[in-house]
């Protein structure tokens, strides 16, 4: 059975990479750090960026082991925004980022296939009255929530605040599988290349993530038709 459970660990973690896709993991996380030996900020930054890269990568990939890296990174992340004062990011990820790391896994255990020579998720494509009511979710979510994080005292408030009606959105269409999450992820990834402009281990994180996001698009696209 431990040898059973160790083949399966392997197969989920090492099959059906491309090889630039296994080059693309590895400059990211090479870069991530470089980044902290040139400009050292935190040990939980740097742990923050390369889980959060490998959990990025791996959902691209459609590989329910994802969540493994992103419940690291959600706690790492978690104390980085702390120090930093965004609170909405640091409800996001309390609220949404940890609990998701559980609610997806379940979720995609019960929808999984055999594509590009591994298992992978089966993906879905959003319907126009889908978008339609997750765009009026973003506008009405973000007036909201930045006005309860400028009576808080939050940093950045309005991108901030953004950023996380996002993420909520985002993480949303993830759990249930749509490929549109990835769009809504290119957005959140440039604004937060802003949002962290002065923390390189920060910066350096989310602009391997909109890379990823861009790839992800696509190779989600292709596990729908499948």
């Amino acid at each position: 059975m431990n040898v059973l459970t160790f083949d399966k660990i392997k197969q989920e973690l090492f099959s059906g990479w491309k090889p630039f896709e296994v080059a693309w993991l590895f400059l990211f996380i090479v870069a991530q750090i470089g980044v902290y030996i040139y400009a050292p900020d935190s040990i939980l930054g740097m742990v923050a960026g390369i889980s959060g890269i490998i959990c990025n990568v791996f959902i691209s990939k459609g590989k329910i082991s994802n969540y493994f890296f992103g419940l690291i990174f959600a706690y790492s992340y978690f104390y980085v925004a702390w120090g930093a004062n965004y609170l909405g990011e640091m409800n996001t990820t309390l609220y949404v980022y940890i609990p998701a790391q559980f609610i997806g896994y379940f979720l995609w255990k019960q929808n999984m296939q055999q594509a590009q020579g591994a298992e992978a998720v089966i993906a879905k494509s959003l319907s126009l009255k889908g978008w339609i009511a997750l765009l009026a979710f973003v506008a009405v979510g973000t007036l909201l929530f930045v006005q309860a994080l400028n009576m808080a005292g939050g940093s950045s408030t309005g991108l901030d605040g953004l950023t996380t009606i996002i993420v909520v959105a985002a993480q949303g269409l993830m759990l249930l599988r749509y490929r549109e999450q990835w769009v809504l992820w290119i957005v959140l990834n440039i604004l937060s290349i802003v949002l962290w402009a002065e923390n390189p281990s920060m910066y350096i994180m989310y602009f391997s993530y909109l890379l990823n996001a861009i790839y992800g698009y696509y190779n989600w696209t292709k596990l729908a038709k499948a």
